[in-house]
């Protein structure tokens, strides 16, 4: 959280979808309850696990979005079967008029992130 301050919410999960570790940003009220980000993370493990089924074709799965208008949820498969969750504010970066889709996530930064703490085991 301290490098973006567009993130709301961290997570750490394991393959059975319990919440390992868990961090919210100070002063953020959530969208969405932590009951129901749990089944969210059960299902998004699901998911995972059958994407693994074809990563000998595609390769590694690296990251999952998804983006609503008021937030992205961003899931990151880790080591030993964890997954990482990260929600992030859609909000724009500046107020125009036009319609926005919100703004760019920094994945680049966020992967390395992952990459470093994976090899730092």
């Amino acid at each position: 959280m301290d490098f973006n301050s567009s993130i709301r919410f961290a997570a750490v999960c394991n393959s059975q979808g319990d919440i390992l570790w868990h961090s919210q940003r100070s002063g953020v009220k959530n969208i969405i309850p932590l009951s129901d980000t749990k089944k969210t993370l059960q299902r998004a493990i699901n998911a995972w696990q059958e994407r693994a089924k074809i990563s000998d074709k595609v390769g590694r799965g690296l990251y999952v979005l998804a983006a609503y208008e008021k937030i992205k949820r961003i899931t990151i498969p880790l080591d030993k079967g964890n997954l990482l969750f990260i929600s992030v504010t859609n909000e724009p970066l500046q107020k125009t008029k036009s319609k926005s889709y919100g703004h760019l996530v920094e994945m680049g930064k966020i992967m390395s992130i992952v990459d470093f703490v994976n090899s730092a085991k």
